[in-house]
């Protein structure tokens, strides 16, 4: 199964600095390829076992925040961190 990404709130502007640093963008999109395909293969945001809401590590410096909906097959991300 696939999951389809989805950016909402404040990730769609954070998208859009990403879009001119090429290093970023090419890592952001390379995590993102993998993630369709393995969205548990990201660390829990909160410890106490709710699993959904996942954040990963993309190129050197940045931190990718998302809620996995399995109903609708969504990755939904609603940040980016981009501090390189």
């Amino acid at each position: 199964m696939s999951y389809r990404p989805r950016l909402i709130g404040r990730a769609q502007h954070q998208f859009v600095d990403l879009i001119d640093n090429d290093t970023a963008y090419d890592a952001f999109m390379e995590r993102i390829i993998r993630l369709v395909d393995a969205p548990w293969d990201a660390w829990p945001v909160y410890p106490d076992g709710e699993l959904l809401y996942r954040e990963t590590q993309f190129g050197e410096h940045g931190l990718l925040s998302f809620r996995v909906d399995d109903t609708a097959e969504l990755l939904i991300i609603f940040n980016i961190l981009w501090i390189g």
